[in-house]
């Protein structure tokens, strides 16, 4: 370590930035209450600190002494506690560029071995960026908290020289991750030692990993980008050194399109050097669920699967969902198993509400009972156990938290008990067995106790179920609190729309409020968003009739597996779509502009017509290949007619220019653009892999032009051998605007860099 680092990540962890002497080969440093005086010492293998006679390395030094990493490995062992009965996910990597030129995903049975190589690495003069994926309730926050106990005891016993630090976002809108993580450190591992800059520090020499867990913003494509853009800034911070993970439901990179990227790219900045790569967890499988249940104890594990996989299929979410498997064999033991069962094979389309039923139903039945009289009595029914967690989950998301703190909690239940007339000793009751819910749990911090629901997925279904409440009441003034607070998730959507259509309501009320209130909302208004996500699950499969729908903005796949007929929507926003199995029919678009429209052949469209002032950004073809994707006006109105779209009229117009084929160098030029999606640089050798045979014309004919252009540069290569370096030098937003006016052409897409 040079003399220079050490001054600056010394003053990190001090109050003022003068708390630091070094004069005369000295160091004089006041950090939080003491003084700590020591020599320096410059030597052939780095800086060397001498205090009391002990001479160490300064990175060590500053690690052991000032960071006190040896602790926060003790406090992670303490207060991080990961699942009992942990099974070992399978999963699938794809790795970075420079390692793994293709973009297919490789198998991997240990994803926990896997997921630590890859931290482990720590590469030189590059920020690496792991993305951990998979769908909700499937053990992105279980393997989190298991890998990091157990780095944090290889670290103990000096077999690592790593932690992982978990740093839970739960899928906040907009968050600063300067809060997030002096929050995790305090709050949850009582960890008061180190300042966000002084974090930084230590993620940039190696020592710390985050992992930051539920960073949902990502893979939604908020119209605002914060989220983006705060995790580009925070690359960019790391300034070409360090690892992150992140888990999310979808890496960012999975998007086809160069402007979602913008936001991240444009924050890390030009001349930062960040590597990104991707490990997917498999849903359990038969072999994970038995090593599940025979950590369990459960007598027969083969026949319960059988039994289950007879009656609802191999593949039911019960079986391969870790959230809802540990919860099955939970209730594996009880009589009415099979009931439970004829519950969820009975209504398929809506399983997970049965299972939930299934659950507060037993947790009514045999733990939630008066004993003062014989026979015992059930202090609350069915339908007011799930009232009251719709509640819990409703203050949760009008609060922006995850959890409620006991007094609150307790107000909560009196507000409930009261609007149902119960007894004081009623209330009494549902205030202490509230804390043993069998679907919530405990967490304690410095001496306050906090309920929190224990899986994402149960918060999200009651959130679901107390918006669907709020609809079917015609709360105007309540729903609109709700959504305007973020961007509902798509299970809560869906909780939201059953919930309406179990109690019988009709979908026009509904549809006509979602209508007022979109009616005069700013664009960037969260409740556009959300009345756009309510309308089209309404809407999904309705019977005929006339159905219009104006002012507003539709989520991301929006349309995909949707069923519409006779729709009308006019004056709204839809993000980027893909049309896999949709069935359009006899609907129409007005004035919509599309941020992109994903074609995979599978879709049904018919007497489905766009107006001539709908805009379409761009339209990919998913079964062409290559998936090129087209940004021409011509173009894109060639390809949506061939997918049964009417584009102001069922012909081309005689006087719109011929369709021309897009040139095969620009189809060249954007693969290899796509490999920037995952690095800032690549190799020579790593695009002639991306691109195969046609590797040697590129570099020949194609590459020079883009260096004279300025969309890549050439930048220092310092591996073996010899060969060249490149790097994106234009934003991504900007790769974007020019391959819609390119026309399909190179020359074109060229030409509009130069000017």
């Amino acid at each position: 370590m040079q003399f220079d680092d050490f001054r600056r990540i010394v003053t990190c962890f001090t109050d003022h930035g003068d708390d630091v002497d070094t004069s005369r080969g000295e160091l004089l440093v006041q950090i939080r209450d003491e003084t700590i005086s020591a020599r320096l010492h410059q030597r052939p293998e780095g800086l060397i600190v001498e205090e009391d006679d002990q001479r160490l390395r300064a990175e060590s030094w500053i690690v052991n002494r000032v960071a006190r990493v040896p602790l926060l490995a003790d406090r992670i062992c303490s207060y991080v506690s990961p699942p009992p009965h942990f099974v070992k996910p399978s999963g699938s990597l794809l790795d970075q560029p420079d390692r793994a030129s293709s973009d297919e995903d490789s198998a991997t049975e240990d994803v926990v071995e896997t997921l630590t190589e890859m931290l482990d690495r720590r590469m030189g003069g590059t920020a690496s960026v792991v993305y951990l994926t998979s769908d909700a309730g499937e053990g992105k926050t279980s393997l989190i908290d298991f890998l990091a106990v157990e780095q944090a005891k290889a670290y103990k016993a000096r077999r690592s020289d790593w932690l992982l630090v978990p740093i839970p976002l739960g899928g906040r809108t907009f968050l600063r991750f300067d809060d997030v993580v002096v929050s995790a450190l305090v709050n949850r591992l009582r960890f008061q030692l180190l300042y966000y800059e002084a974090f930084i520090e230590l993620v940039r020499l190696g020592v710390l990993v985050p992992a930051f867990d539920g960073f949902e913003e990502m893979i939604v494509e908020a119209s605002s980008g914060e989220a983006v853009s705060a995790l580009g800034h925070l690359v960019a911070g790391l300034r070409s050194a360090g690892t992150l993970l992140v888990a999310a439901r979808k890496a960012y990179f999975d998007y086809l399109s160069f402007g979602s990227q913008g936001r991240l790219f444009d924050g890390i900045g030009s001349r930062e050097n960040a590597a990104f790569s991707r490990v997917s967890l498999n849903r359990w499988n038969r072999n994970a669920f038995m090593q599940y249940a025979r950590r369990r104890d459960v007598g027969a594990p083969e026949a319960l699967f059988d039994a289950v996989a007879d009656r609802l299929g191999s593949e039911h979410p019960v079986l391969t969902r870790a959230v809802l498997a540990t919860r099955l064999v939970d209730v594996a033991g009880d009589d009415d198993l099979p009931g439970l069962l004829n519950r969820l094979g009975s209504d398929p389309q809506d399983y997970f509400h049965e299972f939930v039923g299934g659950l507060v139903e037993r947790e009514a039945r045999l733990k939630w009972l008066d004993t003062s009289g014989d026979p015992p009595r059930a202090i609350l029914t069915n339908d007011e156990h799930h009232e009251l967690l719709a509640m819990l989950a409703q203050e949760m998301w009008l609060s922006a938290t995850d959890e409620l703190k006991s007094d609150v909690i307790g107000i909560l239940v009196e507000m409930f008990a009261d609007a149902r007339s119960k007894t004081a000793a009623v209330k009494r009751q549902v205030g202490e067995r509230i804390k043993q819910h069998a679907l919530l749990v405990v967490r304690t911090s410095f001496g306050r106790t906090a309920l929190a629901f224990d899986h994402e997925d149960f918060r999200l279904f009651y959130l679901g179920q107390a918006l669907g409440s709020m609809l079917v009441e015609g709360d105007h003034a309540a729903v609109r609190s709700a959504i305007e607070k973020g961007a509902f998730p798509a299970s809560a959507i869906t909780e939201a729309v059953s919930t309406v259509r179990r109690h019988g309501a009709g979908i026009r009320e509904p549809l006509g409020m979602l209508q007022r209130l979109a009616d005069g909302e700013l664009s960037t208004s969260f409740v556009m968003e959300n009345c756009g996500a309510l309308a089209t699950a309404f809407l999904d499969g309705a019977p005929d009739g006339e159905r219009e729908l104006r002012n507003m903005s539709f989520p991301t796949g929006a349309l995909e597996r949707r069923r519409f007929k006779g729709l009308k929507v006019s004056g709204s926003y839809f993000h980027a779509t893909n049309l896999a199995e949709a069935h359009l029919r006899d609907c129409a678009f007005l004035d919509c502009d599309f941020e992109r429209i994903e074609l995979d052949g599978s879709q049904t469209v018919s007497g489905v017509s766009l107006d001539e002032e709908c805009n379409v950004a761009s339209v990919v073809r998913l079964d062409a290949g290559d998936q090129f994707a087209l940004f021409d006006p011509v173009q894109i109105r060639h390809e949506l007619r061939r997918a049964g779209f009417e584009i102001g009229g069922s012909e081309a117009s005689e006087t719109e220019p011929p369709v021309q084929t897009p040139d095969d160098d620009l189809r060249l030029v954007q693969r290899f653009l796509r490999g920037f999606l995952r690095a800032t640089a690549m190799n020579e050798a790593t695009i002639r892999q991306r691109l195969g045979v046609n590797a040697s014309p590129f570099f020949k004919s194609v590459l020079p032009r883009l260096i004279q252009a300025g969309v890549v540069e050439k930048v220092h290569y310092q591996g073996h051998g010899d060969q060249r370096r490149l790097r994106l030098s234009v934003p991504m937003a900007s790769i974007e605007q020019a391959m819609s006016g390119a026309g399909g052409r190179l020359d074109r897409f060229v030409e509009a860099f130069r000017e």
